[in-house]
C-alpha cells in the first residue's frame, strides 16, 4: 500500500498582527520527500505517529512536504498558495496511491482563503478522487468546517490539554486508515457544532477539570462501540468568523446516524459546563502583590491576554510595568519578544548599562513599550530542544537572545515569538526559574506542567490578542446570539 503523507499546521487568531511568511516557517521546519522521513525519528508530532503506524503496518510511505508553523495572527496568502500548490504537485506524482495521511492544526487562517484546511482537503481529494481514502490529524483547538468533514474520511482531534498526545493522535488517524485500506471498516465521519466559544485557560484535560469530564465520557462512549473516535474540539476562540464554535466530530463504522449522534452527544457535554470554563484572573497590578503574598516559593504569572500559543504577539509590557512598580527588587524573570532591544544588547555587549525601550514594538495597541535602565548580564543564541508536548524532541530557536537586569529582574529580550512549552526557552539563557519569586509565562496550559506544593499560579486578564473575556470582543463577523456574550440557556446550532 502506497500512502502518500503530509503536513502544513499553523494556528491562526484574527486578532493578532502577527504574519508568517516561507522564512517563518523555514526556520521551523519546511521539509520534503526523504529529508522530512529522517527528520520525523524520535519526534513525537502527529505526522511522525502517523507514518510510524503506517510503517508498522508494511505500508510505504510517500512523503511529500511538511511544513510545520506556531501560531500568531495569519500566513501570507502567496506562500499558502504555493505550499498547498507544491503538496498537490507532489501528491499526484506519487500517484499511484492507496491512501493519505495529513497532520494538519484545524484553525489556520490566510490572508484571503477562509477555510485553509478544508482548501487543502479538496485539492488533495480532486487528485485521488473519491474511493483513495484520506485521514488527518487535528489540533484539539480546531475549527473543523462541513468541508473538512466532506473531503476526509477520517478526522481524529487531539484528546489532551496541555497537549501531550499528539504522536498518539497521529498514530489513531492513521491505524484507522489502514484499518480502511485492509477492507476492515468503512469509515463515516460527521460533526456538530454550537455557536458558543469558551476561554481556552479553562479547557484543561488535567484530573478534575470540566474537559477531563469530557474527554472521559468519549473514551467511554468509544469503549462501548458507539464510534471508533470521538473528538471534542473547543476551539480556537479567537477565530473572527461566523460558522466558528465548539464541536464534536465523530468517526464510525458505516454509521452515519450513529456518527452524528455521538457527536451531538459530545458536543452537548461541552456545552453543559461551559460555565466551569471560566476561571478566576486579576489585572497585572491586581496580580503582583497577590502573588508576593502567596505562601509559593515561585508563584508563575500567567500573561493570558498575550499568550504567544495562542497567536498574540508576545510583546505586550503589561506585566513587566507592574513589576517594575510593585516588586522592583525581587527576583523575578519575564520574557518577552523584543527583536530590537535583543539587537541593542548584542551591539553593546555583556556588562553595558543602557536605557532600553522593551515590549509593544510590534503590536501597539495595548500600551506604550517600557523605558528601563538595564545591565546586559547575558548574550545567547537561544536554541533549545521541546521536552514534551506535540512538538517534544524538536529544537527550535529564539534567536538571538538578551537577559537584560532591572534590579531583582532578569527580564529576557527574544528575536522571535517562540512557542512556550515550559521553562526551555528560559533555561536556554540562563536562567533557573526556581530561583525566581516571579516568574512569567506566555501560555495558557503547558506551565501547569510546572506546579507543585511550591509552585503555585495567578491567571492575568486584560486587553491583549489572545484576551480571556471573548464576550467583550468586538467581533465583525460572528453570528449574535453567541455564548457567551448571550446568556442563553438553549445553544444555537451552527
Amino acid at each position: 500500500m502506497r500512502v502518500a503523507v503530509a503536513s502544513f499546521e499553523y494556528e491562526g487568531n484574527s486578532l493578532s498582527l502577527r504574519v508568517e511568511r516561507r522564512e517563518d516557517f523555514e526556520r521551523r521546519g519546511l521539509l520534503r520527500g526523504e529529508a522530512l522521513l529522517a527528520h520525523v525519528q524520535g519526534k513525537n508530532t502527529a505526522l511522525a505517529g502517523g507514518i510510524g503506524v503506517l510503517q508498522e503496518a508494511g505500508f510505504d510511505p510517500i512523503p511529500t512536504l511538511a511544513a510545520k508553523g506556531g501560531a500568531g495572527g495569519h500566513i501570507e496568502e502567496t506562500f499558502f498558495q504555493e505550499t498547498l500548490a507544491e503538496i498537490a504537485e507532489r501528491v499526484k506524482d506519487a500517484a499511484p496511491l492507496d491512501g493519505v495521511f495529513l497532520a494538519l492544526h484545524g484553525a489556520m487562517i490566510c490572508g484571503k482563503e477562509k477555510d485553509p484546511e478544508g482548501a487543502i482537503l479538496t485539492r488533495v481529494r480532486k487528485i485521488v478522487g473519491p474511493d483513495v481514502p484520506i485521514a488527518a490529524s487535528l489540533d484539539l483547538h480546531a475549527h473543523v468546517t462541513d468541508r473538512m468533514v466532506e473531503m476526509a474520511d477520517i478526522l481524529v482531534g487531539y484528546e489532551t490539554y496541555p497537549h501531550v498526545d499528539a504522536f498518539e493522535t497521529g498514530s489513531k488517524a492513521a491505524d484507522m486508515l489502514v484499518q480502511t485500506l485492509r477492507g476492515e471498516i468503512d469509515p463515516v465521519v460527521r460533526l456538530c457544532k454550537y455557536n458558543a466559544i469558551v476561554p481556552v485557560l479553562g479547557g484543561a484535560t488535567l484530573d478534575g477539570a470540566p474537559m477531563a469530564e469530557v474527554a472521559a465520557k468519549a473514551r467511554s462512549m468509544e469503549a462501548e462501540g458507539r464510534a471508533l473516535s470521538i473528538s471534542y474540539f473547543p476551539v480556537q476562540p479567537w477565530l473572527d468568523m461566523a460558522d466558528v464554535g465548539i464541536t464534536g466530530v465523530a468517526v464510525t463504522d458505516g454509521d452515519a446516524a450513529g456518527a452524528r449522534a455521538a457527536a451531538q452527544e459530545i458536543l452537548d457535554e461541552m456545552w453543559q459546563r461551559r460555565h466551569a470554563f471560566e476561571l478566576e484572573a486579576m489585572t497585572a497590578d491586581q496580580a503582583v502583590p497577590a502573588a508576593l503574598g502567596m505562601h509559593a516559593g515561585t508563584v508563575l504569572l500567567i500573561d493570558a491576554p498575550d499568550s504567544i500559543g495562542g497567536g498574540a504577539a508576545g510583546d505586550s509590557p503589561a506585566l513587566l510595568t507592574a513589576i517594575l512598580k510593585h516588586a522592583p527588587d525581587v527576583s523575578s524573570a519575564i520574557s518577552i519578544y523584543d527583536p530590537h532591544a535583543a539587537q541593542r544588547a548584542f551591539d553593546l555587549g555583556v556588562g553595558a548599562v543602557a536605557e532600553f525601550s522593551v515590549g509593544a514594538w510590534l503590536d501597539t495597541r495595548w500600551g506604550p513599550p517600557v523605558k528601563v535602565t538595564a545591565t546586559v548580564e547575558s548574550l545567547h543564541d537561544g536554541r533549545f530542544v521541546y521536552r514534551g508536548g506535540p512538538v517534544g524532541n524538536t529544537e527550535v530557536s529564539l534567536g538571538p537572545s538578551a537577559v537584560l537586569r532591572v534590579g531583582g529582574l532578569q527580564l529576557l529580550c527574544a528575536s522571535h515569538a517562540v512557542y512556550e512549552h515550559m521553562d526551555e526557552h528560559y533555561a536556554a539563557c540562563g536562567i533557573d526559574i526556581s530561583g525566581c519569586r516571579l516568574v512569567s509565562f506566555k501560555n495558557l496550559m503547558n506551565f501547569r506542567k510546572l506546579l507543585s506544593d511550591d509552585v503555585e499560579y495567578i491567571a492575568l486578564h486584560g486587553p491583549g490578542a489572545t484576551p480571556l473575556r471573548l464576550q467583550d470582543v468586538a467581533w465583525e463577523n460572528r453570528k449574535r446570539p453567541y455564548w457567551p456574550a448571550d446568556n442563553m440557556e438553549t445553544p444555537e446550532p451552527l
